[in-house]
Parts: C-alpha cells; sequence; structure tokens
C-alpha cells in the first residue's frame, strides 16, 4: 500500500475515533458521569495518536524500502554493484525444473526466497520460450520476477534467442528478436528497476561470426525498449561466444543504463573433458578481465560476468557427474572469485541445478563446501 494512500485511511480512522469521543462523552454528561468525560476521551485520544504514528512510521518504512527496491532508476555503474553474485538458473528453459518451480510455488513455497536465504544476490533467468505466441509463458514469466522481487533477490530476464543465434542473416529471425523484447518491455513497464534485460544468454552458434548482426539487432532492439522503458538497464554481451576480447566490436548505442556481458569457463575450465591446468586457468582469467577493465575506460560502461563453471561435466551419453576432484573445482573456483572480486566485477555462477535439488528442496551436501567459495566475494 502506497504511503499517502496509509496516511489517507488514518486520518478517516482519527476522524472516526474523534467522532465517537463525543459521542460517548456526551452520553456520559447526560447521565450525570461527568468526572470520568475527561479520562475516556483521553484514552482515546491517546489510542488515536498511537495509531496515526504507527501508520506513519509503517509508511516511512514502506516508503524506504521500496525504495531500496528500485522505484528509482539506477545508473549501471550502481546496478554492477547490487548484482553482486548471482546465479543462472533454468525456471523456465528447463521443464523439469520450470514444473518444479510451479509445483513448490502451488504449495506455498518461494524458490527465489531460498535462493536468497544461501546468499545469491541475483538470479539470471534463462527464458527459451516465445512470450510472443504464448501469453501463459508471459504471465509465468511475470510470476517469477514478482517472486524474485518479494524475495529481495535482484531479476535480470536472460533470452535464448536460438532464432537470431542459429540464423543470423534471416530478416525474420532479427524481426522476432525485436518482437520479443518489445513484448517483454511492454509486460515490465512501471516495474521496479532492479530488474533488468539481458539481449542474449550468449553468442554461441553461427551468431558468434556475425558482429555486424549482433550490432544491428542491439541498435533495435534498445530503441524500441527506450520508447517504452527510457531507464531499463540493458545488458549487450559481444560476439564470439560471449568472450571479452570481442566487446571491442559493439557498435551500439550507450547510455547510463547499459551493462555489457561477457563469459569466461562458462562451461568449466577443461578441454575435451580435461583440466587445462590452474596455470592456464589464472592467465586466461586475468587477460579477460583485463580485457574487459580496459573496454569499460574507454566507454565507460561497466561489465558483468554473465556465466563461469566451476567445475566441468561430460556431454550428454557420457555421464552426469562432475570431471574434477572438489579440490580442484575449489581451488579454481577461489581463483576465479578472488580474481573478479578483487577488481569489482559481478558475476554469476552456472547454474542452479549443479546446487540445488529442486525435488527435495535442499541445497546438495557435496556442494556445500564449493558453494560456499563462489557466494564469497569480498567486495560485497
Amino acid at each position: 500500500m502506497s504511503s499517502r494512500r496509509l496516511v489517507a485511511l488514518s486520518l478517516v480512522f482519527v476522524a472516526c475515533v474523534v467522532a465517537a469521543s463525543a459521542l460517548i462523552a456526551a452520553h456520559l454528561f447526560r447521565h450525570g458521569a461527568s468526572a470520568p468525560v475527561t479520562a475516556v476521551t483521553t484514552s482515546i485520544t491517546r489510542v488515536a495518536s498511537t495509531t496515526i504514528s504507527t501508520t506513519l512510521a509503517r509508511s516511512a518504512i514502506a516508503t524506504t524500502t521500496s525504495s531500496t527496491l528500485g522505484l528509482q532508476p539506477i545508473p549501471s555503474w550502481r546496478y554492477v554493484k547490487i548484482m553482486g553474485v548471482g546465479v543462472n538458473v533454468d525456471w523456465l528453459s528447463f521443464g523439469w525444473v520450470e514444473r518444479q518451480y510451479f509445483y513448490w510455488r502451488q504449495h506455498g513455497v518461494s524458490i527465489p526466497k531460498l535462493f536468497k536465504e544461501r546468499g545469491f544476490d541475483n538470479v539470471r533467468i534463462r527464458v527459451c520460450g516465445d512470450v510472443v505466441s504464448n501469453a501463459t509463458l508471459l504471465e509465468m514469466l511475470k510470476e517469477v520476477v514478482n517472486d524474485c522481487l518479494k524475495a529481495g533477490i535482484v531479476p535480470i530476464i536472460s533470452y535464448c534467442a536460438n532464432e537470431l543465434r542459429e540464423h543470423p542473416t534471416d530478416p525474420s529471425a532479427l524481426h522476432h528478436f525485436v518482437e520479443w523484447w518489445v513484448t517483454v518491455a511492454k509486460a515490465f513497464k512501471g516495474y521496479p528497476y532492479t530488474l533488468s534485460y539481458d539481449l542474449i544468454i550468449e553468442t554461441s552458434g553461427p551468431i558468434k561470426s556475425y558482429p555486424e548482426v549482433l550490432n544491428k539487432a542491439y541498435t533495435e532492439v534498445i530503441k524500441a525498449i527506450r520508447s517504452i522503458d527510457r531507464y531499463r538497464i540493458i545488458i549487450v554481451t559481444p560476439a564470439n561466444v560471449s568472450k571479452p576480447w570481442a566487446l571491442k566490436y559493439l557498435r551500439i548505442p550507450i547510455d547510463q543504463y547499459i551493462i555489457a556481458e561477457w563469459h569466461v569457463f562458462a562451461g568449466g575450465p577443461c578441454h575435451r573433458n580435461r583440466f587445462v591446468g590452474m596455470e592456464v586457468c589464472r592467465s586466461v582469467i586475468q587477460q579477460a578481465v583485463n580485457a574487459a577493465l580496459n573496454w569499460s575506460k574507454r566507454t565507460g560502461v561497466p561489465t558483468w560476468v554473465g556465466a563461469w563453471r566451476p567445475n566441468c561435466y561430460p556431454k550428454k551419453g557420457k555421464g552426469r557427474g562432475p570431471i574434477l576432484p572438489e579440490d580442484v573445482a575449489i581451488e579454481f573456483s577461489k581463483l576465479m572469485v578472488s580474481e573478479l572480486c578483487s577488481r569489482g566485477i559481478p558475476y554469476d555462477v552456472n547454474a542452479d541445478t549443479k546446487f540445488f535439488d529442486y525435488y527435495n528442496l535442499s541445497w546438495y551436501p557435496s556442494q556445500r563446501e564449493l558453494l560456499n567459495v563462489v557466494l564469497n566475494c569480498s567486495y560485497r
């Protein structure tokens, strides 16, 4: 409830109390009980005073809390600070995860609240379906975003954009990409500014070799969103599978509500299912961070690591367990966290199903120490 409405209701309440006080006083006076009149009216006045004070206090608290949740536009340099440490979530991209999310939701369980309580600051909500033609999916996305806002965790809508990634030279793919985001922008207009739009989840597939197509797509989408929602945070990722070295190829409209997103070891620190070695990891991470920071210095646009994975996993049909021993995964994660946090770059780990058991609403005990490392970002 808004602060104005709370104040208005409190004034109506006080008016009713005053009227009641007058009636009681008149009744007592007619029956010769003049002495208690003062006591009664004083008591009623105290109740009214306490009530209105409490109401105004609650109003102030509500206003303050709402402000912190994004009632005012949040510039990109400030937004990256509240992003903190996040996780890629498949609540609307994997069928079985989606089913579990809404099953528990119907039973009064807030999955975003559990993630917030574990220590995550944001969730990167991967959406692969078509909200343009599927109104049900759009409503489900609204429910997920609302759940996140209620839980106090930053929601980032990230679009898979399969049609553009797989068919970058098809005009219809570009048209649908713009239409998808226009649909989202209209649906979420007026939402708190903690909600942001991550235009493409990753530039893998054929799109990786078409930076000029990306620039055209980003330019059209940014223009369309800005005509609807002028101050919403919009996140773009470069070509070449979202590598930070490709940031230099971005040619897009830049304002103070733009963030660039990049990946490093998004699939884990392995090549052909073998660990690349800690020194290689250190070198790659440091070069990636330096490339991103140098680009930010030139453009004034901050960056965010949208995906990195602490371990490696075989492809389908080759087992599901992690490849690296726990101690190696922990050492690698400490390196990643240290390099990113010490340079003030927020990040999201990939992904939720590796850490959280959606069937039993619990965090996997075997991943507890590793997840503690991931969440131990000192700059927050």
